[in-house]
């Protein structure tokens, strides 16, 4: 037994030390790759070189255990063995290389040290001893480089970009994008130094000099704008709207850097100097899609026989500490305009250039292949329909998303129900707004399961559902009219911000330490069963697609006064909404759609389901709806805030006691109400420069109807002071409710920042920005006018 024992005790002590070992060597490996990342090839030699230095003097000598005699025998034999190879290797090595020594190789210093450093690794944990050193006992790790050239790069628009989007798709297109300009600069020579926010930083002519850094980072610029066009397209079917009208500014500039070390608890491998500051402000000054460089980089390029790159900036910038400067446009592969012209010098090149206009220039490969690069995907450039085509698979995308879960739930919690049983009656397909509007959609009263989180990997609609859900988006964004605002972007625009709600909702509360203490369920409680009902989730997704399709571009009180046959179908009432939808509807119940709503509804409740919840959000987008907005505030008040319930008591519609299902499935519904009043105004409650958009395109529609008579007030006369009016009465508050519903986790307070932020500066900056609004349509009216002119007397003539 003792025998058993103690063999049994051995292999666990055995199993443990070896998992202890697998942890040791993951960690290590972990902390190399950090530091490989980190820092140049030279500089990590001389971080670990310092690190085993300091740990000798903490440590003392180490001394080796003794060797038994044949041990001893076995090791001089090997020895001998590998001083014959030694001697060997070192003299064909002698004989190469001997005409390339130099001093630096035998004496160690600071450009040899920064080479180690960025060579090899160093354990952090060995090197954090220098902590505990005083800073004067340590020898800096620096150098300065003479010449070398500095690149700038920056995405325009990320702010505003980021400010539609959740973090996760943020991080997928910097992972993307700068994965593949490493993978650039790798093949060039170019060392990446640091990536800060969306702004990536990189040189040449470090560590390793070289006389064609200017050039070198030169095309790797151009070559990294290309790639960003290209995968900002591509990547819009899956990162949603406005991804591929991203662009980048860069800036070049070429001069002495010091190249060294910040040690500390997170060392950096960092650049210093005037030309850092040079080359940043080439980038902050540049514009979207160009390439600019100062007079340093130019002169160097010039020499190299490239001046016909270059076109001068018709007016200098300002520098800090320069004053003003002249820059140039790089544009590589614009053919010379004369074998004659001289590159001897920067004046004779200059004045060369100068009487080079931009627009005289001949096509140059460069923007040729900027136009082309949608080739890369496999679509033409220069349609309009091409934008509309990413639009269609990307919302398509978003509704197969949310699908997925409605198939997921039903195989999980119905697994006898077939989706191809049901078929709807003529009664089922039947949508009406004779009745009374919903007070709450009553959602299933349902003992949520603990495995209700995640769709299943292997999870797939069918191929034929997938194609008429795509087949079905694009004949939507067909009917979406041509109007500045009101139109399929903005729709899809709308559905990008309740996917991000919907998302929020049903991330907010998942905590696995939570989860695992008090179950699933009860979290999902806490959302009113909104996080486990995929089936309403899809419907608010939906109808943010669908909610302004055919909508003429003027409000429903103008279709009303001009006696529109739809005003007297729909009563009157919410007329645009309806007839939104209405067609929406009408379209998704056509035989051709069989598969799609078999993978949507299982049975007739279901149906009646969707129906009210896709009318209660859709009408709840009609704000003018003075009614309603009156019947929705006692709805609010009863659902979370009962306690200052104007009426008194806490009653349905029917005038029965709300029971905990009752009120959970209104706080719900009005949930949904929120999400999608929210959506569609949420340009305003983004960043500013999406809100400056959205309000200009909004401005032009309201005029436009003005100008052809189909608008009661000219927008002009108060557009300022009204839009002051809608934060202060309907944004700010609307931002409060998404607080109040205490669902929407970090975007409860992002939400109502920007609104606020919004409001701020529209109060400060309106005025001039109504003021500019206005010049411009107003010229742009009268160009389109003379156009038309001009075109009709061209006519007549002919």
């Amino acid at each position: 037994c003792f025998f058993i024992l103690s063999t049994l005790v051995f292999f666990i002590y055995d199993y443990f030390v070896k998992y202890r070992q697998k942890i040791i060597e993951r960690s290590a490996a972990h902390t190399t790759r950090i530091v490989h990342s980190l820092y140049p090839a030279f500089i990590r030699d001389s971080l670990f070189e310092n690190a085993q230095s300091e740990r000798k003097r903490i440590d003392g000598p180490v001394h080796a255990p003794s060797k038994s005699n044949l041990e001893l025998k076995n090791d001089e034999e090997e020895d001998a063995s590998n001083r014959g190879k030694l001697n060997s290797s070192r003299q064909q090595s002698y004989r190469t290389k001997s005409l390339k020594m130099k001093v630096s190789d035998f004496v160690d210093t600071p450009t040899t040290q920064l080479r180690r450093f960025l060579n090899h690794p160093a354990p952090s944990r060995e090197y954090d001893y220098n902590l505990n050193t005083p800073i004067i006992e340590l020898d800096p790790i620096a150098e300065v480089f003479e010449r070398t050239t500095v690149m700038f790069a920056d995405i325009a628009g990320f702010t505003a970009w980021c400010s539609e989007r959740e973090p996760s798709q943020v991080f997928r297109l910097l992972e993307t994008v700068y994965r593949e300009f490493d993978i650039e600069a790798s093949k060039l020579g170019v060392f990446k130094v640091e990536t800060v926010g969306d702004c990536y930083v990189a040189v040449t002519g470090l560590p390793d000099e070289r006389e064609d850094h200017a050039i070198t980072i030169a095309k790797y610029a151009v070559k990294c704008m290309l790639k960003f066009n290209v995968l900002t397209k591509s990547l819009e079917a899956n990162l949603g709207p406005g991804t591929a009208s991203l662009g980048m500014r860069f800036g070049l500039h070429s001069g002495p850097v010091t190249a060294g070390v910040l040690r500390g608890e997170k060392s950096r491998f960092q650049l210093f100097g005037d030309t850092m500051n040079v080359a940043s402000r080439m980038e902050s000054t540049g514009e979207k899609n160009r390439i600019q460089i100062s007079q340093d980089t130019a002169d160097l390029i010039i020499t190299a026989g490239k001046g016909h790159w270059l076109t001068p900036r018709e007016a200098p910038i300002s520098a800090k500490g320069k004053g003003s400067i002249q820059t140039y446009w790089l544009k590589p592969g614009t053919k010379r305009r004369s074998s004659s012209v001289s590159y001897s010098g920067r004046r004779s090149e200059t004045s060369a250039m100068s009487e080079e206009s931009e627009s005289n220039l001949p096509k140059s490969s460069f923007h040729h292949a900027l136009q082309q690069s949608w080739k890369c995907i496999g679509i033409e450039n220069n349609s309009r329909l091409v934008a509309k085509e990413r639009l269609v698979r990307w919302n398509a995308a978003i509704l197969e998303s949310f699908l997925l879960k409605i198939v997921d739930n039903r195989n999980n919690f119905y697994p006898g129900s077939s989706l191809s049983n049901f078929t709807p009656s003529q009664e089922d397909k039947v949508l009406s707004f004779s009745e009374k509007l919903s007070e709450s959609i009553m959602f299933p009263n349902m003992k949520y399961q603990e495995n209700y989180r995640k769709v299943s990997s292997s999870m797939a609609i069918s191929s034929v559902a997938r194609a008429e859900l795509i087949e079905y988006v694009a004949r939507i964004s067909s009917l979406y009219r041509d109007v500045p605002f009101h139109n399929f972007e903005h729709a899809s625009h709308v559905t990008m911000s309740a996917n991000k709600l919907l998302n929020k909702v049903c991330s907010s509360f998942v905590n696995e330490e939570e989860v695992s203490s008090t179950g699933y369920a009860v979290v999902t409680e806490r959302t009113f069963g909104i996080s486990a009902d995929p089936l309403a989730q899809f419907v608010v997704v939906f109808s943010s697609l669908v909610h302004d399709v055919d909508h003429q571009g003027v409000p429903n009180a103008q279709l009303v006064k001009e006696e529109d046959p739809l005003a007297a179908q729909f009563q009157n009432r919410s007329v645009a909404e309806k007839r939104s939808i209405t067609i929406a509807w009408d379209i998704l119940m056509e035989d051709r759609y069989r598969e799609l709503q078999s993978a949507i509804f299982v049975n007739g409740n279901e149906m009646v389901r969707f129906k009210q919840l896709l009318i209660n959000t859709v009408l709840a987008t009609d704000i003018a709806d003075k009614e309603r907005s009156a019947a929705g505030k006692i709805r609010w008040q009863k659902a979370f805030h009962p306690s200052k319930n104007p009426c008194g008591d806490n009653l349905d519609s029917s005038g029965n006691e709300l029971d905990d299902v009752s009120l959970r499935s209104l706080k719900a519904t009005l949930v949904f109400e929120q999400i999608m009043q929210a959506s569609d105004v949420a340009h305003t409650m983004q960043h500013w420069e999406t809100f400056r958009k959205w309000n200009r395109r909004l401005f032009q529609e309201l005029s436009k109807a003005y100008r052809e008579g189909r608008g009661a007030t000219d927008p002009k006369e108060k557009w300022y002071e009204n839009e002051i009016g809608f934060f202060d009465f309907y944004i700010i508050p609307l931002a409060k409710k998404l607080r109040e519903c205490g669902v929407f986790g970090t975007a409860e307070r992002e939400y109502l920042d920007y609104a606020l932020e919004n409001r701020r500066r529209w109060e400060e900056e309106g005025r001039e920005i109504a003021k500019n609004m206005i010049i411009e349509y107003e010229a742009a009216t009268a160009s389109a006018t003379v156009s038309r002119a001009t075109g009709a007397t061209g006519e007549t003539q002919s």
